[in-house]
């Protein structure tokens, strides 16, 4: 895509008052310390004041981009200077102008690194666990309104969810727990829904669980808690092969953990039935329930059952397409557990990679 800006644009930026922009938009992404903001960058045809440059009805904000675009040449030039040793700017400042540098590049690595900086000063000069909890739910609360907000490439910026991970691991490393249930279920569903088949939020939910096996804190807890709704969430969006693939983790290392296997295999009969109901012929659904098949998770009479779905939906479906993603499944699992009988492991690929 090319950055260079048409005429209109380019006058209209040298005709604007950046300190204005800037000042605005920092406030209104400063305002709520409680909740998440929900952010949409707007362009100027809702902004017929050309000195508008932030709609904010409570946590709903939409910002003119040609405002943000002038608050962010303000935010990159201060940053400049203190990162030369040519000006000083408080904590606050340094804060309120990454967050406008990262509304507008959600990739900007030095804003990222300025702000865990300040984090870790703000720690390390901190005297209760109270203030480090603040600063922390502060930082979390403005990663969250990025990476849950209608902003594209913010959904899925390998540098937000990065900087989101070290968050939470400074959380733990100071003694303070996260709650990897509601983080899943409040920002990593929400993530994932704006921006479909999203890696990046997927692995987070992966780091999240992880992080609370290591904890020893209600991590089986989380995990009974969050198999029926993440199961529920890739019904509901079935055509995600991120969702199913965290789904197979969730079940692998929670059966890895407990002597009860009728969870796994309640799952797979469960999408057995809904797949046999809609006659479903997705890849996505067919790669997690072969992988699943093939895993040992579950017993020959459930192995059967696969079968016989498997040859139902066939025999109804009329896509050569969808056809042929159902032959390969059963040829794919007829592979796999043999090996899987004779020691192997079975990795559940992504459907694009599938086949």
């Amino acid at each position: 895509m090319s950055r260079a800006l048409d005429p209109e644009t380019a006058a209209l930026l040298k005709a604007g008052d950046p300190l204005a922009a800037y000042q605005h938009i920092t406030r209104a992404l400063g305002s709520p310390d409680d909740g998440l903001l929900d952010i949409e960058i707007l362009g100027k045809t809702h902004f017929p004041d050309p000195r508008q440059y932030v709609l904010q009805d409570g946590p709903e904000i939409g910002v003119s981009k040609l405002g943000l675009v002038q608050a962010f040449l303000v935010a990159r030039k201060h940053l400049a200077d203190v990162l030369s040793g040519t000006k000083h700017l408080p904590d606050d400042e340094l804060f309120a102008l990454t967050a406008v540098i990262l509304l507008m590049d959600p990739e900007h690595l030095t804003a990222a690194n300025t702000r865990k900086r300040l984090i870790q000063a703000r720690i390390s000069n901190s005297n209760s666990s109270d203030d480090i909890f603040s600063i922390i739910s502060r930082e979390l609360c403005f990663l969250d309104s990025l990476l849950t907000s209608r902003l594209h490439r913010h959904t899925k910026s390998p540098t937000l969810w990065n900087h989101r991970r070290w968050v939470v691991t400074t959380s733990y490393s100071s003694g303070l727990p996260v709650d990897a249930f509601t983080d899943i279920t409040r920002i990593v569903f929400v993530a994932a829904e704006r921006h479909p088949r999203n890696y990046y939020a997927w692995c987070h939910a992966r780091f999240l669980v992880s992080s609370e096996d290591r904890s020893t804190i209600n991590g089986n807890d989380s995990k009974t808690k969050l198999l029926p709704v993440v199961q529920r969430w890739c019904f509901q969006h079935y055509t995600d092969t991120s969702g199913w693939s965290f789904l197979y983790f969730l079940l692998s290392s929670f059966h890895s953990k407990t002597s009860n296997p009728d969870l796994v295999r309640s799952t797979f009969e469960n999408l057995l039935q809904l797949v046999s109901s809609l006659r479903l012929a997705n890849e996505s659904v067919w790669v997690f329930l072969r992988t699943l098949a093939a895993s040992g998770l579950v017993g020959d009479e459930q192995y059967a059952r696969f079968l016989e779905v498997c040859h139902e939906v066939l025999q109804a479906s009329k896509v050569p397409e969808d056809q042929t993603v159902l032959r390969r499944a059963v040829d794919w699992c007829e592979t796999y557990r043999r090996k899987n009988d004779s020691g192997g492991t079975v990795v559940m690929a992504d459907a694009a990679t599938s086949s």
